[in-house]
């Protein structure tokens, strides 16, 4: 569903601003004054007009009504006791109207009170008609008088057309403007990249000729295409020892979690709360892509590195720039002009964790800068498939060519023992998350920094492999106890009708199978089964609501409270609550 720009506040204060009584009573008084303005103006005799009011004898006003061709007259005393009399009915009918939702709203009996308030009014209109009756205004009615009134509303017609006129010209003159900057910022942003893509072929193009000419220096005995030579690197990790770990003794999912809580508080006075703690953890169990997006400094960075530190596991940062588009700026490229391949440090890493036993944290600073479907493509293509079809092509190599052990066929593959976490920035510099990356990915918010806990649990850092870890996992998965009852996944699965009959909202059966996989394990690690639920109703379903600001948003949205609080009570989806009263905030 397409996303529907919100009103502007402007907008919404100049809609409120005309809901009010006196304001329009305003405006009608503004026109009044600009009626007597032009009896003044239609008067070809007036001596006031002449004497005090010179400035409308001749400027731009005079020349205004000679364009329309509206009609000088010599108005007579029957007009000007007329006009006398239209304009104090209008004067008092205006002040009344302005005035009586004051006098309703403070009345006990409404209906009575308006009734009288009104009369009041006719008969003080009647009494101002009677008076002009009675000095004879209408007596002497005729053609010339008519003309006079005539030429007054057309002359009104016109002001009201240049007042409105004046705005729209204003508005027009600001989205123009906003348009030629909205092109020059195009063409400045075109022109600059295009500048930067030519300083980086010319940078690879050098380099590729410095490594040229070293070749063609050097005595190189073998064949060119030899594995050593190609991938200097990758041979070289092919040769290092095996990392092995041993895997701690009677250790659980939830004291994991108490004591890694602990050990971040104890020794390093960095501070998580437990639900984001079993959320992280039971997110690596669920995918192998974690997103941790929020606000600059709440310690998104810090929360993979700690837990690295935790579990003597391997974590590898790499900071995304914003001019990656494909895979070659994750994993590298080969040169034709030297003959070899040019790895990243994020494919060494990714390679070597096929030779260790630890858990392998391959962070993606501000991933978000660029475009993660592009540059992240094949990761999260090759992660739907079964982990022995984990393999990426980074080569393509010649008949018989000799590669490194782990590169079969030109692909290097994805270890098991490897997850994916990328810290996204929530602010105007970064990309949006599409829901394809969502869809895939575990995604953690942090809202604000977590103020400091204390914790006697015990602090020290454990030795855990990754088998180890996934044993834990598993261990959780098949427990039938930790697992949703069917009793309990129909009733979640009606408030995931609700939002599919409501909003449109619907998803496949990854993100079930995603849920069936969280939840045990978020259990095991000290949790429970409604609090999982929360946490991936918020962040997989009721997140795709964000960005709809149609009229019936509001009251479903409302629906949607009272049918979590029939199911599960008040303040149990906690997470869902709070995001619905942000989506409601933002509404008109």
């Amino acid at each position: 569903m397409k996303k529907k720009k919100a009103p502007t506040s402007a907008y919404r204060k100049l809609v409120n601003i005309f809901k009010s009584r006196v304001t329009r009573g305003a405006v009608i008084m503004v026109m009044l004054c600009l009626s007597v303005l032009g009896m003044f103006m239609l008067d070809e005799q007036n001596f006031i007009r002449r004497e005090y009011l010179t400035f409308l004898e001749s400027n731009f006003i005079a020349d205004f009504m000679t364009f329309f061709k509206i009609s000088k007259f010599n108005i007579m005393l029957n007009a000007w006791v007329l006009f006398i009399v239209f304009f104090f009915v209008a004067i008092v009918m205006t002040i009344g109207n302005m005035c009586s939702y004051g006098v309703m709203k403070n009345s006990k009996n409404k209906a009575v009170t308006g009734i009288v308030y009104y009369f009041t009014l006719l008969v003080i209109c009647a009494a101002i008609v009677f008076v002009a009756y009675m000095l004879g205004a209408f007596n002497t009615f005729d053609r010339g008088t008519a003309g006079v009134f005539i030429n007054l509303v057309y002359s009104l017609i016109l002001c009201l057309g240049f007042i409105i006129l004046i705005p729209i010209l204003l508005v027009a003159l600001y989205y123009l403007i906003k348009l030629v900057g909205y092109l020059l910022a195009l063409f400045v942003t075109t022109i600059r990249g295009f500048s930067k893509d030519i300083i980086r072929e010319e940078k690879v193009y050098r380099l590729q000729r410095e490594e040229e000419e070293e070749y063609e220096e050097e005595i190189f005995i073998g064949s060119p295409t030899a594995p050593e030579r190609v991938f200097p690197s990758l041979v070289k990790i092919d040769n290092a020892p095996l990392e092995t770990v041993e895997n701690p003794e009677d250790i659980d999912l939830e004291s994991l979690c108490l004591q890694f809580q602990s050990y971040a508080c104890n020794n390093h006075k960095i501070y998580y709360d437990l639900p984001l703690i079993r959320s992280f953890i039971a997110g690596l169990a669920t995918s192998r892509l974690i997103i941790l997006e929020g606000l600059s400094g709440t310690g998104k960075s810090m929360l993979p590195r700690m837990f690295a530190k935790f579990t003597n596991s391997n974590a590898f940062f790499a900071p995304v720039q914003a001019t990656w588009r494909d895979k070659s700026d994750v994993l590298g490229f080969y040169s034709e002009f030297s003959k070899t391949f040019k790895p990243t440090p994020f494919l060494e890493n990714l390679y070597a964790a096929s030779y260790s036993e630890k858990t392998n944290v391959m962070v993606l600073d501000e991933m978000n800068l660029s475009r993660i479907e592009y540059y992240f493509a094949d990761f999260l293509s090759v992660m739907e498939y079964p982990a022995e079809d984990w393999k990426i092509r980074i080569y393509d190599p010649q008949n018989n060519q000799r590669l490194p052990k782990k590169l079969d066929d030109g692909c290097v593959s994805v270890p098991t023992n490897t997850y994916f976490v990328g810290t996204a920035n929530t602010d105007d510099s970064t990309f949006t998350v599409t829901d394809k990356v969502y869809d895939r990915a575990v995604v953690i918010d942090f809202d604000e920094k977590v103020k400091p806990i204390e914790t006697s649990y015990k602090s020290d850092p454990i030795n855990i492999s990754a088998e180890g870890l996934q044993n834990l996992f598993n261990k959780a998965i098949n427990d039938e106890s930790l697992r949703l009852t069917q009793k309990e996944t129909d009733k979640f699965l009606k408030i995931c009708d609700f939002m599919k009959d409501a909003f449109d909202v619907r998803f496949g059966n990854r993100i079930m199978v995603q849920i069936e996989t969280f939840v045990p394990v978020y259990v095991a690690l000290g949790g429970t089964k409604e609090e999982a639920l929360d946490f991936m109703f918020a962040r997989k379903i009721l997140r795709k609501v964000d960005g709809m600001y149609e009229d019936f948003v509001k009251d479903e949205l409302a629906n949607l409270t009272k049918l979590i609080t029939t199911s599960y009570g008040k303040n149990v989806f906690t997470e869902t609550e709070t995001m619905i009263a942000k989506f409601t905030k933002r509404l008109v």
